[in-house]
């Protein structure tokens, strides 16, 4: 059972680093979203805190995150698994300047013509 529980902890606070880097966040922006300290997010999210259950609703709320996802890494049905690669894409992309995006949104329209074209 102990280690189960190490286990949920390292893995909800691999999901909680990942969540907050790809929104381009600093633990301590979410600790002070989630009414915590910077301290408490990074034991969290090395799993070595074992966050309240008020604290796990203040980081979900914090991130504007699915519960089922921090929680459990689940993603239910095709549009859940399409939000988060668009959110993950959305992140990318706002990592880098307008002339970069402009240039994958150009590949991106490209490639979807010619593989539009040849699924059938």
């Amino acid at each position: 059972m102990a280690k189960q529980s190490e286990q949920w902890l390292a893995e909800f606070g691999s999901r909680l680093k990942s969540e907050r880097e790809r929104q381009g966040l600093t633990q301590k922006i979410v600790a002070e979203r989630a009414n915590t300290k910077q301290e408490y997010v990074a034991q969290i999210e090395s799993g070595t805190r074992n966050p309240s259950l008020r604290t796990i609703i203040n980081i979900i709320s914090a991130l504007d995150v699915s519960a089922d996802y921090l929680i459990f890494g689940a993603h239910k049905g095709k549009s859940d698994g399409m939000e988060h690669i668009i959110n993950e894409f959305t992140g990318f992309l706002m990592k880098r300047d307008v002339e970069k995006v402009t240039a994958y949104f150009e590949i991106v329209r490209f490639h979807s013509k010619f593989v539009d074209t040849h699924q059938e």
